[in-house]
Formats: structure tokens, C-alpha cells, sequence
């Protein structure tokens, strides 16, 4: 039976660099302690994640500074089968001295050859029964490095299964009692570069990254889920994660990809801020592109070759986008924002902010027998004792005069007005033109709120000249009327309040100007 030595150095490339992600610990047989004397570890271990070993060839005749291989009997025929396929996929390749050892022969191979032997090992079928316990990773155990129960010194096939998935499998080796100094060529494609010794690898197959986190505040304030205005210019970050296993590659590529919906015009690639700990990062390590507008969509490509020195950071991406009119569709409208990591272990779920942009209508008529559209009324509307104004790209602020104000009219043909592309809050609507022929004195003023759900609340004014139609609907509309004369005010209750208020004020008023004159006489 030919026996193939692992000499120091040698049984580094051949026995342990293979391994892509997995492997397992035990306690040194003498007092199967794992965690005491552990035979094997796994590094950066993944929550729900089971690494479960089995053993395909033993250890024995350890010397000072080599071990003999030898293969487990019921192994023999897959481990020659994996190493035709890994020897350049060649039939028989196996040398006849191996033939009773495959083991010994696949000993030989390079860390390419034992990447690709791990991986038609594992397709084996039916494998034989693990040899030890194995290690479910739980949640609060992730990210550490755990042993994994095998049972005693040898060379290891460990396969890795989660959520019903079936991970990249490994070929790994224990440490071996007596020899100290074997160590590990470091083999960076595989992530195992910070490995200086038997008996540990750093685990691959890593759990769906975690999705950056996403902030959108306009001034201090959070618009995430909640409502802005077009016009409005809202602050976005990227938070995201490098993990701490990028400290093991000898290069570690890193994509943050951040796509904006329509209706956000975002700033330049050149105004973007990436910065680590508050400082920004060098702009050498990465690279900044950007595609689209806000007429369609914009997406920014943050791209770092290699973040291995950022192992373990957060990089924090900021820029600004302003709510443009492309997001409206109708009176309503939103604006997203996405972001996601894309690193040699896949592409993350998307950290994302969402903010919606409001409105509301009324349709301006007549009374009686007049009532039917009318055109050319006008309003303006406030809010926070200040008036909506507006310019030509339909961004909206507030200010101090009503001569900026922005003033709405009545449509012709419908009477409708509408004013869309607002956040959520209490408006006050006031007519300051009657439609020609229509009294002037008795204009409307009413207000109307809109939550932060969309709905929209119409609230009566004092000349009950408001009717509101699905009154609380994101799609409540309302008619406005107005009247020629004091006679076509409607009347509520028995007596008609609503005239005999407006009777009473003008009487009133009438009174006031009397008692001035008569004073003016007096004196």
C-alpha cells in the first residue's frame, strides 16, 4: 500500500488550501475536550449554517516534521473518481502505486486541484455517514470562530448546508499531535490568506449580505416613509459594511449601487461624499459612475477594487436629490431611492427610502339654475401663515408676500383646480377673484388637511359654500360655489342661520358706519 508523506510546507499547499470555506474542530483525543485543545477551527463561522465533516483519509507515522496519508476503505473509490477530475479531468489518472491510496496521490495536487477535488468529493452519492456531530451555527454564535466535533486527526471533506441550499464544500486537515511546524502557504483566492498554521480556515459561503442602511432627511428631518414636496431637496446616506472577513483576501471587491427613482434629480457624481470614520476616503480606491435622470431613473455605481483595509468599517456614502415634477402621475406621487452591496459572496438586499408627494382638487360652480363650471376664479392658498409659491420647473416654497404667491384659476369648460406635488399638512385656501359676474364680497376661504396616508379632508367654510364629495379619501374632491347675491347663500337649519348670520353682520356693519356719523355730526 503506497503511503504518500506530508512534509512542512508540502501539507500546507496539499492538504488545507483547497479548503473554500469549511472545516471542522475537535479536542485532541486524549481529553476530547474540543474546545480546550481543538482540532480544527472555523473562522468567521455563518449563523444557520451546518458544517458537517467527513473524514476521507487518516493520519498516521507522524514523524518530527512529516504525517502519512492514508485513505478510509469506504472512501477509496470516490476519492480516486474526484482526483481524475481534478487531474484535468483524465480517466485512471491515478498512478497503479496509488491505486490502494488515492489519498496519498491527491496529496500532490496544488491548491487549484484541491479546490476543484473538494468539489466532486462532495458530489458523492449517497456520502458516507459523518464522522462526528457537526455544528449548527446559531445566530449569536455568528461571526466567531467555533470548533466543529470530527472525529480525530485526518483529512477532511466538509460539506456546508443552509436554508435548504447546499454551499461550496471544502477539503481541510487538523492539526496533528507532535508536529508544530506545518504551516500554510497562504492561498488568497480562497480567502485563506491570514492563515498561519493547520488546523483552522475561514469560512466562505457567506450569509446574503447585510443590505445597507438608508437614510433621507430634508434639514433634520426624516422624509423616509413620510411626505415631501417637489422642489424639496432631500440629504440621502449609504451605510455600508465591509465584512470582517475581507481582512483574509489578498484583494476584496466591493460595489455599493445606488438607483433613484424618477422624479429625483440627483447631484453630481462629483458632489457625492464616501467617507470611513468621518474622513473621506481617498479617491483612488474607488471609483464613482453614474447613468440617467430624473426623468427616467439615476443609477451611481460606488466601486472599490479592494476594501481589505476597510475590513470591519462602515463607508458612508452622501448626496443630495431634489423632488422634481416627473414624480407625480396625477395629483400623487413618490420618489425611491435603492441601495445595494455586491461583494465575492453575492449581492445584498436593497436598503431602501420611499417619500410621497400629495395633493388636492375642487371644482368651482355656480348656485341654483347657474350651477355649472366656472372659470376664471382665483385663489391662493397658505400654509404655516405663508403662501405656496412656485416656479417654472413646478418647485414649490413658501414666502412672506402675496404678491409671489403662486395663484390658481378656475379651468375653463371644468372649473377644476388643482394643486398637487405637496407634502402632508393643513392648507388654507382663499379666493381673492370671484368668476366675472359673481359677487365679490362674498369669496371663499376654507382649509383642507391632508395626512400623511394621503387622505384628504375638505373642511366646511362659514358660508357653507363648501360640499365636499368622498370627504377622507386619498381621491376626495370638493365643489366650491359661488353666488350673485346674498339671496342664493344656502340656508341650514329651520330658521336659515347661515343668511340671518350674514343679514346680521351686514346690519351690524350698517350700525357701526351709522354711530361714527352721528358722532362725526355730534361733534
Amino acid at each position: 500500500m503506497k503511503m504518500r508523506k506530508l512534509f512542512a510546507g508540502i501539507a500546507a499547499t496539499a492538504t488545507l488550501l483547497g479548503g473554500m470555506a469549511l472545516g471542522a474542530v475537535s479536542a485532541q483525543a486524549d481529553d476530547n475536550t474540543q474546545a480546550t485543545n481543538p482540532l480544527l477551527q472555523v473562522n468567521n463561522a455563518q449563523a444557520d449554517h451546518t458544517y458537517t465533516p467527513y473524514k476521507f483519509a487518516t493520519f498516521t507515522n507522524v514523524g518530527k516534521d512529516s504525517v502519512e496519508v492514508e485513505t478510509v476503505a469506504v472512501w477509496k473509490q470516490a476519492v480516486a473518481k474526484a482526483a481524475d477530475a481534478a487531474d484535468n479531468d483524465k480517466e485512471n489518472s491515478v498512478p497503479a502505486e496509488y491505486a490502494n491510496n488515492p489519498a496519498a496521490y491527491v496529496a500532490k495536487f496544488n491548491a487549484e486541484q484541491i479546490r476543484k477535488f473538494a468539489t466532486e468529493l462532495a458530489k458523492t452519492n449517497p456520502l458516507p455517514n459523518a464522522d462526528g456531530t457537526g455544528l449548527t451555527v446559531d445566530k449569536g454564535q455568528a461571526g466567531k470562530t467555533l470548533p466543529v466535533t470530527v472525529d480525530g486527526e485526518g483529512w477532511y471533506l466538509v460539506t456546508d448546508t443552509y436554508d435548504g441550499k447546499t454551499g461550496t464544500p471544502a477539503v481541510v486537515a487538523t492539526t496533528v499531535n507532535g508536529l508544530t511546524n506545518l504551516t500554510i502557504v497562504a492561498d488568497n483566492v480562497t480567502g485563506q490568506g491570514n492563515i498561519a498554521s493547520v488546523g483552522q480556515f475561514n469560512a466562505k459561503n457567506e450569509n446574503p449580505l447585510t443590505p445597507p442602511n438608508k437614510t433621507a432627511k430634508v434639514g433634520e428631518v426624516n422624509v423616509n416613509g413620510k411626505t415631501v414636496n417637489v422642489g424639496d431637496t432631500v440629504n440621502f446616506t449609504v451605510s455600508a459594511t465591509v465584512p470582517a472577513s475581507a481582512a483574509n483576501y489578498d484583494k476584496y471587491p466591493f460595489t455599493i449601487t445606488d438607483t433613484a427613482s424618477k422624479g429625483l434629480q440627483v447631484a453630481a457624481a462629483t458632489a457625492f461624499k464616501v467617507q470611513v470614520d468621518g474622513k473621506d476616503v481617498e479617491s483612488q480606491l474607488y471609483t464613482l459612475t453614474q447613468t440617467g435622470n430624473a426623468q427616467s431613473s439615476t443609477t451611481t455605481i460606488i466601486k472599490f477594487d479592494d476594501v481589505k483595509s476597510l475590513a470591519g468599517k462602515t463607508i458612508v456614502v452622501s448626496y443630495t436629490g431634489t423632488v422634481t415634477k416627473d414624480a407625480l402621475t396625477d395629483l400623487n406621487g413618490s420618489v425611491n431611492n435603492k441601495a445595494t452591496i455586491t461583494t465575492n459572496g453575492g449581492t445584498s438586499g436593497a436598503g431602501e427610502t420611499e417619500s410621497k408627494t400629495y395633493g388636492f382638487q375642487f371644482k368651482k360652480i355656480g348656485v341654483g339654475a347657474d350651477e355649472n363650471a366656472l372659470a376664471g376664479a382665483q385663489f391662493v392658498v397658505k400654509k404655516d401663515d405663508k403662501f405656496l409659491a412656485q416656479d417654472g420647473n413646478g418647485a414649490w416654497s413658501l414666502v412672506n408676500d402675496q404678491k409671489n404667491a403662486k395663484v390658481f384659476t378656475s379651468a375653463n369648460t371644468t372649473g377644476l383646480v388643482q394643486i398637487k406635488g405637496i407634502a402632508a399638512g393643513t392648507y388654507t385656501v382663499e379666493e381673492t377673484e370671484a368668476p366675472t359676474g359673481y359677487a365679490q364680497n362674498f369669496k371663499v376661504t376654507f382649509t383642507v388637511v391632508i395626512d400623511n396616508a394621503g387622505k384628504v379632508t375638505f373642511n366646511q367654510d362659514a358660508l357653507k359654500q363648501v360640499t365636499p364629495q368622498d370627504n377622507g379619501t386619498a381621491s376626495a374632491t370638493a365643489t366650491v360655489k359661488n353666488v350673485k347675491s346674498i339671496t342664493q347663500l344656502p340656508l341650514t337649519g329651520a330658521a336659515g342661520t347661515t343668511l340671518f348670520t350674514v343679514v346680521a353682520l351686514l346690519v351690524a356693519g350698517a350700525g357701526v358706519t351709522v354711530a361714527v356719523k352721528s358722532r362725526q355730526r355730534t361733534h
